[in-house]
């Protein structure tokens, strides 16, 4: 004990004092105190630190139990979320899929009706065309001709109309109903053969034989396009399906002559391209290139 400084406090100084004065054996007797004491303290905080430790792993353990079931939830939930969206994608699927059909459905039924309107209309067309025909057989044959050479007390038969009999071949020619075809092209150049579609209906009478295969045929009748229609807008045309025919009539020579007339007359034509394409495929050298 440092007497001077316990000196300038007098109940420090009378502490001190005391202690100077106990026996060594008190003090002895309190240093052991002090250290049971200590003992006990270190006991306790390490008893303490037990209980904290367990608290501490029952409350992980309640932590992850409780996160576990918070999963579980989840997945509880999860499962029938998911579940409705697939099966609200396959309902979807299934709609959309029953709508295209639906559609494809309407398409062809309005296809249908196109078709049979249109078969209507070359009924209709051909019933016309027919009960002309019968009229003037009926008219050439009834009753003694009279003065100009006309059957007395019949009428001549009314001329068809130019738009019905070519708008008929036409669609007829678009049916596939070729025969007919013809007939209502020949109709028509009987009666407006000095007209702008006059060449245009030669030249159907042309493809109506090409298309049955009857290349001979075709050939005299495109030539009846060339020949009598020289300004006609199926001059080109004609020229190349021409050459075509006599190509599928193993007459080569003349088919490539045809096809290279044709570049010469209409360098720059769409037909002048496809002879052009139709000479390479055959192997033959091309001149007269577009342009040129």
């Amino acid at each position: 004990m440092d007497f001077e400084k316990a000196g300038d406090n007098p109940v420090a100084f009378g502490f001190a004092l005391a202690l100077a004065v106990r026996p060594a054996k008190a003090q002895k007797k309190d240093t052991l105190l002090l250290m049971r004491q200590l003992d006990t303290m270190q006991q306790m905080i390490m008893n303490t630190q037990k209980t904290l430790d367990s608290q501490t792993a029952v409350l992980k353990t309640l932590v992850e139990q409780a996160n576990n079931n918070v999963n579980s939830m989840k997945s509880q939930v999860e499962d029938p979320r998911k579940a409705t969206q697939e099966n609200l994608a396959s309902s979807n699927a299934r709609a959309d899929s029953l709508t295209r059909d639906v559609q494809a459905l309407s398409e062809s039924l309005e296809e249908a009706k196109a078709r049979l309107a249109k078969l209507s209309d070359q009924v209709a067309q051909t019933q016309n065309i027919i009960q002309t025909l019968n009229t003037a057989s009926a008219a050439g044959t009834a009753g003694a001709p009279g003065p100009g050479g006309q059957a007395a007390g019949v009428n001549p038969p009314p001329v068809p109309d130019a738009d019905t009999l070519y708008k008929s071949g036409l669609s007829s020619f678009n049916g596939g109903q070729y025969q007919l075809a013809v007939q209502s092209f020949q109709e028509y150049l009987k009666y407006y053969g000095d007209t702008d579609l006059a060449s245009n209906a030669q030249f159907y009478i042309g493809e109506c034989y090409y298309s049955q295969g009857d290349y001979k045929q075709a050939v005299d009748e495109y030539n009846k396009c060339i020949e009598q229609y020289p300004k006609g807008n199926k001059i080109a045309s004609a020229q190349l399906k021409k050459g075509y025919a006599l190509l599928a009539l193993d007459q080569q020579r003349a088919g490539i002559r045809e096809l290279r007339s044709l570049i010469q007359r209409f360098p720059n034509s769409r037909e002048a391209d496809l002879a052009r394409q139709r000479l390479r495929k055959l192997g033959v050298t091309v001149s007269g290139s577009r342009g040129q």
